[in-house]
């Protein structure tokens, strides 16, 4: 039920960090797997390693999933060189410039999240169904964040230069809300919307961020890079969840219902 043998998956932003993961888990399946970024020689190279080490087809492509000329150029290419898309997870976003205050922050950084984080999402959604309504199947996968949840505590950050802006919480909520009604709509063309919300992994943070995270989960420790998400994403692009769309999955290792 597992097994993505003859199938092929897009993962935007599948170069590094949980993207990269996302990609591996989903080559570990079987499937076949184009990876995008920005920079093509960097998505270039990390095609090349999985293919290396999984022994699948893949493909980097270079894409801003903030264009729209972008996107739709990028997922054509994909399906040019691997064939038509069966699974596609938009996990491309993150931070940009903010200040992290409320008060403080401006216009410009508010719609940069935006940009970044949920038209970047819309884009990648409405791409995938007009290439996957026409063959009555598909799985899309859209990374949002348990930020998007509940208010944050911000303390864990004392100490720290790291924060957790209005906006990005904002924007991963819309990124939620774009995932429940493309599942409602999409759900009769026989494709099904699923979201995963990560909670933090552990990757070089400052000490005291590590252990005042890891405090306030149920497990004890932040997730672990490479691991503990690919797992979840395969399970909702796979046949194992056939009967699963219009979820958000939380992989936090109980961060959110911990009080």
């Amino acid at each position: 039920m597992f097994s993505l043998n003859g199938r092929i998956a897009l993962v935007t932003g599948g170069c590094q960090n949980l993207g990269l993961e996302i990609a591996t888990g989903l080559a570990e399946a079987g499937a076949s797997v184009a990876v995008t970024s920005r920079d093509a020689a960097k998505a270039e190279a990390a095609a090349a390693r999985l293919a290396k080490l999984h022994g699948v087809q893949t493909f980097g492509v270079s894409m801003d999933v903030r264009d729209e000329a972008s996107v739709t150029d990028g997922f054509r290419r994909a399906e040019e060189a691997l064939g038509p898309l069966d699974i596609v997870v938009n996990n491309a976003g993150g931070a940009t410039d903010a200040t992290g205050k409320l008060e403080t922050e401006t216009l410009a950084s508010w719609r940069a999240y935006v940009d970044l984080n949920l038209t970047s999402a819309f884009l990648c959604v409405r791409e995938a169904a007009r290439r996957m309504i026409p063959r009555k199947k598909g799985a899309i996968v859209n990374i949002a964040s348990i930020t998007s949840l509940v208010g944050r505590d911000r303390s864990v950050y004392d100490g720290t230069s790291m924060k957790n802006p209005v906006a990005y919480t904002a924007s991963k909520a819309g990124v939620l809300g774009l995932t429940y009604d493309a599942a409602a709509y999409l759900g009769a063309h026989g494709i099904r919307v699923n979201a995963v919300s990560p909670g933090g992994f552990e990757r070089g943070q400052p000490a005291s961020f590590i252990a005042a995270y890891s405090a306030r989960t149920m497990q004890g420790r932040m997730g672990r890079d490479g691991w503990d998400l690919k797992g979840a994403v395969l399970f909702l692009v796979s046949d194992a969840a056939a009967y699963v769309t219009g979820h958000n999955l939380v992989v936090d290792g109980g961060f959110t219902r911990f009080k």
